[in-house]
């Protein structure tokens, strides 16, 4: 347990971007019609976006932060801080995407620019290490790329990753103000014993890419992958999924003595719906508190959070003040959950870019 808590810092405006081209779970070649049905009652995901070869993720964050400066009127001479928060960087090793998105948007060269490399928890980790930066006043407004592409490192054959996940990128603006109501608390949290659960495994330092990597292997009946792609331990992902996160967010109400019940929404990792409602019935929240994204976006990793926020409550985002719980967890293994309070923020509808 890590428990933070950042004054002085307010969330302005959330926008999501995903590619336009969709993939539709029930045309998967490795279900029959039953299975496909079965598929999407259990995770709840009936179709989600996919990137075409020559797109990346930053930009779909690009695409996102554009729209932000133009609603917010912001200037992008007032960013003191860029931050990309994803595993799906432009380039391996280095350079930092940050610090290509830094001249790509535009901004001044005086700007903090840096990566972080968190996958389905990264929209928590991201806030919470943004918000303690500025908490102090030196770094006045900032920009938070969170996102994720997942079909760049996994196999289309492999039933268990692909049918699930989708392509999205998030833009968020920040701002330090003195005078803001609430503070932002945090709880957050890893576990490495379990780095295997969900791995690219063939494609680091310590596993280097060979011309065996490429070769592409069948593990079982609509299983099939090379060993640069990603791989998922169903069972031990399955467990952990629905044992840490509720124990999180329950650990991050009693620390800061709030009532759970009394919020208006839990805005939970999109792992899949059986998941996410066990935690929501283990929590005790009715169901219009928790909305979910993932039927026509999938599993879009870190950037599950800004989607349902953009896709299923942007009108209630931008009219008023709504207090929220955000809870990620995934890969390394690590989770994180929120505390924050919104409001009137600007909150566009999701971009679909070609």
């Amino acid at each position: 347990m890590a428990f933070l808590e950042v004054k002085n810092v307010e969330i302005k405006g959330v926008a999501t971007a995903v590619p336009r081209q969709v993939k539709v779970a029930k045309e998967m070649p490795y279900f029959t019609p039953i299975e496909a049905d079965n598929f999407s009652n259990v995770t709840g995901v009936v179709s989600s976006h996919v990137a075409p070869a020559e797109m990346t993720l930053s930009d779909l964050c690009q695409a996102a932060a554009e729209r932000l400066f133009e609603e917010s009127g912001w200037e992008r001479e007032s960013i003191d801080l860029i931050m990309f928060v994803s595993t799906s960087r432009d380039f391996y090793i280095c350079p930092n995407t940050a610090n290509i998105l830094q001249d790509k948007l535009g901004l001044k060269t005086s700007v903090v620019a840096l990566d972080l490399p968190f996958a389905c928890s990264g929209y928590v980790y991201g806030l919470s290490v943004a918000s303690l930066m500025m908490q102090s006043g030196q770094l006045k407004r900032a920009l938070l790329l969170v996102g994720e592409m997942t079909s760049k490192n996994q196999s289309h054959l492999d039933k268990t990753v692909w049918s699930l996940h989708g392509d999205a990128g998030s833009a968020t603006l920040l701002e330090y103000n003195p005078e803001a109501k609430h503070p932002m608390q945090f709880n957050l949290g890893s576990d490495g014993a379990g780095w295997e659960a969900i791995i690219c495994r063939e494609v680091g330092v310590r596993c280097p890419t060979t011309e065996e990597s490429l070769k592409y292997k069948k593990y079982e009946e609509g299983v099939e992958r090379n060993g640069m792609q990603c791989s998922m331990d169903g069972m031990s992902v399955f467990s952990f999924a629905i044992t840490r996160p509720g124990k999180c967010i329950k650990e991050l109400c009693e620390h800061f003595a709030f009532d759970l019940t009394k919020i208006n929404y839990l805005l939970i990792h999109q792992a899949n719906k059986m998941i996410d409602e066990k935690i929501r019935r283990k929590l005790k929240l009715e169901a219009e508190q928790v909305p979910y994204s993932m039927t026509y976006y999938g599993n879009t990793s870190s950037c599950t959070i800004p989607v349902t926020m953009t896709s299923q409550i942007r009108e209630k985002l931008a009219a008023g003040e709504n207090e929220l719980v955000m809870c990620g967890f995934g890969s390394g293994l690590s989770w994180g959950s929120a505390h924050v309070f919104t409001e009137n923020i600007i909150c566009p509808e999701i971009i679909e870019l070609d």
